[in-house]
């Protein structure tokens, strides 16, 4: 008979712990159907790339459950932000998730109409991604190269909402480069306001890259009706503005190059100090997934494991190319640590600039 503490004593116990531990993880989703959140509508970024993860998070989560996707757009990705923090049309029993566009201008200037911040949420992961600004050629007097952009004589601007960090950027820019223009705000996704801008309802806008290759590309740029102008930076290591090198290497420079070109000198001031303060953190954490606090541990931990598991397929990440034009790049919760600081740390003199300017 083994003795306490004897080593057959020891990895039999282990042994139990294990078998007894995976059919109750199993049981937490088993027969269960977890419900990812989408803030904006069907067709867009977001909503894209959450339709390649439904596919294949059951593979990875204990259980198997069902996975489905409910769209809540609304106030420029706020709405389904509000619902999923205060249990609005769900529990934080760990069956719906949030898969977010994250704004982080709402964040800095802290926008009364979120009413939960960002950093009280469980974190599963978050997604980072790079966002191209385009415009119609026909734009006054008329586009012909990017840096043309630093003649328009007026620009109206498709967006989603006046404090979403989509519009903030594309007016910061217009306003940095002294550029009048018209916020033209409300659209529910991508597809939405590229409509417009086919239709010449907008004449300058942006998106993130799946929306980007997939969307504008094929729609509007090949098509001869627009053009893409520059990438948006972000904080490089260096602490100098830095851009996505596949994309320079096709050819589209970040702001501060086209900028360069247009008028013979770098950006520079409060507001483009702001601009990529707010891209950076953007950038680096374009999507955030996330359950509400209050969720179960047991739940947040089988997530994060399984979000990981699925980055790591390359039968997900070939279809996530091939849907999105990019792959998936992760960051995981623990190091998402450092944005949230920077997030709640932030230069008063930059977060004043910011909040008086989305306060126009």
């Amino acid at each position: 008979m083994s003795k306490p503490g004897h080593p057959a004593l020891a990895g039999a116990i282990l042994c139990g712990l294990a078998l007894a531990a995976t059919p109750a993880r199993a049981q937490f989703y088993k027969d269960k159907t977890l419900t990812l959140l989408i803030n904006y509508g069907v067709g867009g970024n977001a909503d894209t790339e959450a339709r390649v993860y439904q596919r294949f998070l059951p593979k990875y989560i204990p259980g198997n459950p069902n996975v489905i996707i409910q769209n809540a757009p609304g106030a420029g990705g706020i709405n389904a932000i509000n619902m999923l923090g205060m249990n609005i049309g769900s529990r934080s029993d760990g069956f719906t998730m949030g898969y977010f566009t994250v704004s982080a201008t709402d964040s800095l200037v802290e926008n009364p109409a979120l009413k939960v911040k960002l950093t009280d949420f469980a974190y599963v992961a978050g997604a980072r991604g790079w966002n191209v600004a385009y415009a119609r050629k026909d734009t006054a007097p008329g586009l012909s190269k990017p840096s043309d952009i630093g003649k328009a004589t007026r620009l109206f601007i498709g967006g989603y909402s006046k404090t979403s960090s989509h519009d903030t950027r594309l007016r910061l820019a217009a306003d940095i480069m002294g550029r009048p223009y018209t916020l033209v705000t409300g659209f529910p996704a991508t597809a939405d306001i590229n409509k417009a801008m086919i239709q010449g309802e907008v004449n300058f806008s942006g998106s993130s890259l799946p929306g980007f290759q997939t969307q504008v590309m094929p729609q509007i740029v090949n098509q001869g009706i627009g053009m893409a102008l520059f990438q948006f930076p972000v904080i490089g290591r260096d602490g100098k503005p830095a851009g996505n090198p596949n994309l320079e290497a096709a050819g589209l420079r970040i702001f501060d190059d086209v900028y360069r070109e247009a008028f013979g000198k770098p950006p520079s001031g409060p507001k483009n100090d702001a601009m990529l303060l707010m891209n950076d953190i953007g950038g680096k954490l374009q999507r955030g997934m996330m359950f509400n606090k209050a969720t179960p541990a047991e739940a947040v931990r089988t997530l994060r494991e399984a979000i990981m598991k699925v980055a790591a397929d390359p039968d997900f990440q070939a279809e996530f190319q091939r849907v999105t034009s990019e792959r998936a790049d992760l960051v995981s919760a623990e190091e998402l640590d450092p944005l949230f600081k920077r997030i709640r740390d932030v230069d008063p003199a930059v977060k004043k600039a910011l909040t008086d300017f989305v306060g126009d």
